[in-house]
């Protein structure tokens, strides 16, 4: 083989091993190249890449393709990666690259692998920024931010002492400080954007490293970094040990970089390490390092600094430029101003007039001058500035970002709002631009239109940026999240109060957002959410004062379809016979199907359901039912009652009491179990599922090979389900002592009695086909064992993926997921029904939230499943190993296909004559919490909430509206005349 062609194929294979999507070529060209580093006397020097680790080959292959890193056009490739360009910054595209070739792949060994996971470290290490050393620093840790959590993080993670001593650190490190230092770096700007208590952070690695890799013990320096790094190490203690700890000891003798690293991560900890850091110093002060002299801006405050730190002789172009970058962080304006004018020549003279360093000068200088009233300085700045970036990559890049927002916070400043508008429209409006940006310009947007004193109730329209924002609210930060409280809170006060009825596109908003943020207890508990919820009430109050209400009829005006009138119509008195015997013998079902924690959809398209039958029942002209269990009636004088507080939850109405039977597959079959089996309601299950998330996918075990793959415990999980059942009602009357005895041992199969009839599929590995499991006798079927089967056993048994979890063994057959055998079960519980009831059901509701999965990519499922079981994995060959996961992962996130199963239920409910057969599906993709590389509890909470939110925009729409005011109607008039045609039965029903 040619040896360019070889040279090629290594890249496109090492390119993979970091499993990510897309990689920025950034990665490349920075590894490839010096890398501006600290000393150890806290000075710039350069690092080349040689010294680093970075491969030779490597080395070579990019000075031999320059081109293709540096000026590449969207579409170009090299051996089948596509480079693709994104908002101005060059990704390779491996998602959609085509494999290398076989005979190249056939090369790889255990060593070879080994190797290659050195080299993925080593060039990232040498690629990602120092602490405080680049003005573009912070933008390119933000672009490798993917790379580090989906690849280099879960490596580190799982390295052993035997992996430091075998490949991790070989003798093509020339410099064992500079290595562990770069560690340092690495950690400390990871811990400032994921947080300390991230699940895969290598706190200890860097001890690790000093401690099994041969030194010289009376090296001072090497005796400086083991003290860091001890400090490292504890900072996932609790409180009071950190605040017994104390790493600067009098007397101590360090040098400036080890120095500097410390107050750094010190400043990291500053609540438990507050007193240390307090004492903390440039070790001249007369003559501090650069490195201490930005440590000290970045953390000291400014008496302080101006005692103990005296500005350096010699600063480097881009340390004077961080100087102000981190003085105008520290509220230090004036200064920060002056310190940027000086360089702002020659940045541009450096690095160009479009150069993101440009960029980032210019929009934290007008920043700066927008602080300090001067806004017209800000505009003439920026507007120059704009005229160079006309070009949309340019515009959208990070900086081009920023300049935007810093020209409309100048011309709101200026009070210039027309002109600020379409600029903060242009960022809002694209989905290209990350949520923080965008939800910036919804809040700046919100505020200009506001002082325009446009119309109040424009603000609050379907396209307005404050239903733009709402849908940001799961993907930024915290403080973002209550300025946008905030702003809504502002907005609310403008509304007009004198008018017939609340706004109803506002009173939407306000539920939507009370709702989605009411579990957020550092948000509920800040003074601006107490504001904000004063402010509703008020507003809330005052039209309700003012509104005339039509006697007996208490509804907002335009929220009741054509549907609605005709559910309304009371049944009359007495029934037909014929019409009871009809409504008590066609049953209603439901399916909740999907995977993974996407079924939570389901869930909440529930609710939307469970509070239109509330509505309902509470203006039905038979008289008002309070609880699903109401057999008899009362009428109201004057119309709806009023909704209590919590009228968020609908508790009191259980979907138990409408729906006969519930049926589900995967983690969705949890869903059923805790609706239909445990009896629980819509709000109580919701509950459940975050929980049960939190608890188990957001807390996986360690990693246990190279590849990143992660599992959770199954006996977590199982104590999970254990812990919901305790919280039922099912064991309302349980004695304390006895509680976690019986919600441990009770069956899956009910003891006799008339309830709603739950039916969950797990995949059989015994047969290799689906096995139903049913809360009632099913003697059609016949099937053996498992009649003895608990609860719990049976919630493992159906949502136990492959990889992620241990299969299930119950009496003598073993399970998994039942994605595995059916993605759907709305097809089988239909035939189901059938079978035992000889009769279709009345209505049927499917809560279909995931593609079902194609037959061949199944049938590859299956036999990847027979032989992946994590006690199958030590003895393996790594290369195998990591060989077999891929094959999984692959097909279990691109084999779906949207229309193979459902077709089957569809064909058989119009061969049936079914026509009240309705499908509740969000069109988008949902995210999936655990089944990925990388998936901390944070990300578990983030996932949930976009989930919702992409829910609710779902539910938003009219025709969805629709087919809930139909099925609640239906569920509504069935179960009345249920409860008015035998009292006795139905009181012992809803038991």
């Amino acid at each position: 083989m040619d040896p360019t062609e070889v040279s090629r194929l290594r890249f496109c294979r090492f390119i993979r091993s970091f499993q990510c999507e897309t990689v920025p070529c950034d990665l490349f060209v920075r590894a490839c190249g010096p890398k501006s580093t600290w000393s150890s006397s806290g000075e710039v020097v350069q690092r080349l890449p040689s010294e680093a680790g970075v491969p030779e080959w490597l080395i070579d292959f990019y000075n031999t393709n320059k081109h293709l890193f540096h000026d590449a056009d969207h579409g170009a490739h090299i051996e089948g990666l596509e480079i693709m360009i994104e908002n101005g910054v060059p990704y390779f595209e491996v998602a959609t690259a085509s494999e290398p070739e076989t005979e190249f792949c056939q090369l790889s060994s255990i060593a070879d692998e080994r190797s290659m996971a050195q080299a993925r470290i080593d060039v990232f290490l040498q690629a990602f920024p120092s602490i405080n050393i680049e003005i573009i620093g912070e933008e390119i840790v933000e672009r490798l931010m993917d790379v580090a959590k989906g690849s280099i993080l879960p490596l580190l993670s799982c390295v052993t002492d035997a992996d430091i001593k075998d490949w991790l650190f070989t003798k093509n490190h020339c410099d064992l400080e500079s290595y562990t230092f770069s560690f340092f770096e690495f950690l400390y700007q990871v811990i400032g954007i994921l947080g300390v208590e991230h699940p895969l952070l290598p706190l200890s690695l860097p001890e690790r490293i000093l401690n099994t890799v041969p030194h010289d013990p009376e090296n001072d320096r090497i005796v400086n970094l083991c003290k860091v790094a001890d400090m490292v190490k504890h900072f996932k203690d609790n409180g009071p040990v950190l605040l017994d700890y104390k790493p600067l000891s009098p007397g101590t003798k360090t040098d400036q970089r080890s120095h500097a690293t410390l107050g750094y991560f010190l400043s990291l900890q500053n609540i438990y390490f507050a007193e240390a850091l307090k004492t903390w110093q440039p070790l001249l002060s007369k003559s501090p390092s650069q490195m201490e002299y930005l440590a000290a801006i970045s953390f000291c405050d400014q008496s302080r600094l101006a005692l103990s730190a005296e500005r350096p002789a010699f600063l480097t172009l881009d340390t004077r430029v961080l100087e102000g970058l981190l003085r105008s962080r520290r509220k230090q304006h004036d200064q920060a101003a002056k310190a940027l004018e000086v360089t702002r020549v020659e940045v541009v003279s450096q690095y160009g007039l479009c150069s993101m360093q440009v960029g980032i000068v210019t929009a934290e200088l007008a920043n700066c001058y927008n602080i300090l009233r001067r806004e017209e300085l800000a505009e003439l700045a920026l507007s120059r500035c704009l005229e160079l970036r006309l070009d949309a990559d340019l515009s959208n890049r990070c900086d081009g970002i920023y300049i935007r927002l810093a020209l409309a916070d100048s011309l709101i400043g200026q009070a210039k709002y027309h002109e600020a508008v379409p600029v903060l429209e242009s960022v809002m409006g694209n989905p290209n631009i990350s949520a923080t940006f965008r939800m910036m310009s919804v809040l700046r947007l919100t505020k200009s239109r506001r002082r325009m004193h446009d119309d109040a109730q424009k603000a609050f329209e379907q396209n307005s940026p404050l239903w733009t924002g709402f849908a940001l609210l799961s993907n930024v930060s915290e403080i973002l999240v209550m300025e946008y409280v905030e702003e809504l809170g502002c907005s609310i006060s403008e509304l007009p109060r004198r008018q017939l009825g609340p706004s109803k596109n506002a009173k939407r908003l306000m539920e939507a957002v009370n709702s989605a943020l009411y579990r957020l207890s550092s948000l509920t508990e800040s003074p601006c959410w107490k504001w904000y919820r004063n402010v509703q009430k008020e507003y809330l109050a005052q039209v309700e004062q003012d509104t005339k209400v039509t006697k007996g009829k208490g509804k907002d005006e335009g929220l009741q379809s054509e549907y609605e009138n005709e559910l309304r119509t009371p049944l009359p008195r007495p029934f037909p016979t014929f019409l009871l015997r009809q409504m008590t013998k066609r049953p209603m079902t439901r399916g909740l199907v999907g995977t993974g924690s996407r079924a939570i959809s389901g869930l909440f398209i529930l609710k939307h359901i469970m509070h239109k039958i509330r509505e309902l029942e509470f203006c039905h002209e038979d008289g008002i039912a309070y609880s699903s269990s109401s057999s008899s009636y009362t009428r109201h004088e004057y119309g709806m009652p009023r909704i209590l507080e919590d009228s968020a939850r609908v508790d009191k109405f259980l979907p138990c009491h409408y729906f006969d039977y519930m049926a589900g597959t995967s983690t969705a079959s949890l869903n059923s179990i805790m609706l239909g089996r445990l009896r629980m309601s819509v709000d109580q299950a919701i509950d459940n599922f975050i929980d049960f998330s939190n608890d188990v996918l957001g807390q996986p075990l360690s990693f246990n090979t190279i590849l990143p793959v992660r599992q959770f415990s199954s006996t977590k999980a199982l104590e999970a389900f254990q812990k919901i059942l305790m919280k039922s009602n099912l064991f309302a009357n349980e004695d304390v002592s006895e509680l976690r005895h019986a919600a441990k041992n009770e069956t899956f199969r009910e003891n006799g009695g008339r309830r709603t009839r739950t039916m969950t599929v797990s995949y059989n590995m015994s047969t290799g086909r689906e096995h139903i499991w049913t809360s009632y006798d099913a003697p059609h079927r016949k099937i053996s064992g498992g009649y003895s089967a608990t609860i719990r056993e049976v919630a493992l048994a159906t949502s136990a993926t492959p990889l992620y979890f241990r299969p299930i063994k119950i009496d003598v057959n073993t399970h998994w997921d039942g994605r595995l055998a059916k993605n759907h079960t709305s097809y089988l519980a239909l035939v189901e029904i059938a079978r035992v009831h000889r009769k279709y059901p009345a209505v049927s509701v499917d809560l279909s939230s995931g593609p079902a999965m194609k037959p061949e990519a199944r049938r590859k499922l299956e036999i990847l499943a027979k032989t992946l079981t994590w006690t199958h994995f030590p003895p393996t060959p790594l290369k195998q190993r990591v060989s077999d996961i891929g094959k999984f992962l692959q097909y279990s996130r691109t084999e779906s296909s949207p229309e193979s199963e459902p077709n089957q239920f569809r064909e058989l409910a119009e061969s049936m004559g079914l026509e009240k057969a309705y499908t509740l599906s969000t069109e988008e993709v949902l995210p999936k919490p655990y089944p990925t590389s990388l998936r901390p509890a944070s990300e578990v909470k983030e996932s949930l909430q976009q989930i919702k939110f992409i829910t609710e925009n779902y539910l938003r729409k009219d025709e969805i509206r629709d087919v809930i005011n139909r099925i609640a109607g239906e569920a509504v008039r069935i179960r009345r005349a249920r409860a008015h045609a035998n009292e006795e039965q139905w009181e012992n029903f809803v038991k």
